[in-house]
């Protein structure tokens, strides 16, 4: 790969994101020997890799080295990724690679206990970019910082799940939601409540406690008077209450 496709640089982490269908895997696979098979490259199987600063290399014994972003690909991207292996692309062959890894890298910011590995908005179910775009209008006036928005690894508790969180990050908001609710059997109504529970956070600042107490409150009547604006709140929160206990279940392996 040319050296100028170094510039993006691949995180060796644990993501604990989604995978793919392990059908859709081998369907991906397939097309991705077929496509660099069609520049030259003699190759007979595929290793997927997330420690490369690089997206796609051909080992020794005819094995393909792909990075993990790429199992969501489709034909399109995997004939693009072949064009860049081979040397030949061109100018628009390279901003369609660049723009396929800023959809699907996942991404570092801060250190050490504020770290943060976030998948972008398109999840491999849900696009947070579309739901926020459904529920922003329930303000009713324009929000002065659009939040950047991204997806958290999953984490589940022994007891819950934080399944949003909104804070500040590089001087921006941004809003994050659990990938476990990345997945094909999640309503949208539920992602989009999260969604709107956040942004709410951003718009609607803590009250003071009552008396003489110093503690904050955070979902205070201002607060929860603004949530209900979610036509679909009670759905919603019905849904998150019954369902808490099997998604723990579900990821039990993933606590954090």
């Amino acid at each position: 790969m040319q050296e100028g496709m170094e510039q993006l640089n691949l995180f060796n982490i644990e993501e604990n994101f989604p995978e793919p269908d392990p059908v859709r895997v081998r369907r991906v696979e397939q097309l991705a020997i077929d496509a660099v098979r069609s520049y030259g490259h003699k190759v007979r199987s595929v290793k997927w890799k997330n420690n490369r600063r690089v997206m796609a290399s051909v080992g020794k014994g005819g094995v393909l080295n792909i990075h993990t972003i790429y199992k969501r690909a489709n034909k399109s991207d995997l004939n693009n990724l072949a064009v860049v292996m081979s040397g030949r692309a061109k100018p628009k062959d390279i901003e369609q690679f660049q723009k396929y890894i800023r959809h699907y890298l996942p991404r570092e910011i801060g250190e050490g206990k504020s770290r943060l590995i976030i998948n972008p908005a398109r999840g491999l179910f849900h696009d947070l970019n579309q739901k926020f775009a459904r529920v922003l209008p329930l303000l009713g006036k324009p929000l002065k910082t659009v939040p950047k928005l991204g997806w958290s690894p999953v984490r589940v508790g022994k007891n819950g799940i934080t399944w949003g969180t909104q804070r500040e990050s590089e001087g921006e908001p941004l809003i994050l939601v659990n990938a476990v609710l990345d997945a094909q059997d999640i309503p949208n109504f539920v992602v989009e409540h999260i969604l709107w529970h956040e942004l709410c956070h951003q718009v609607v600042p803590p009250e003071n406690g009552n008396g003489n107490s110093n503690k904050r409150v955070v979902h205070g009547k201002a607060f929860r008077e603004m949530e209900s604006r979610y036509p679909r709140l009670n759905a919603a929160e019905e849904w998150e209450q019954k369902n808490v206990g099997k998604l723990i279940r579900k990821h039990k392996g993933r606590r954090g």
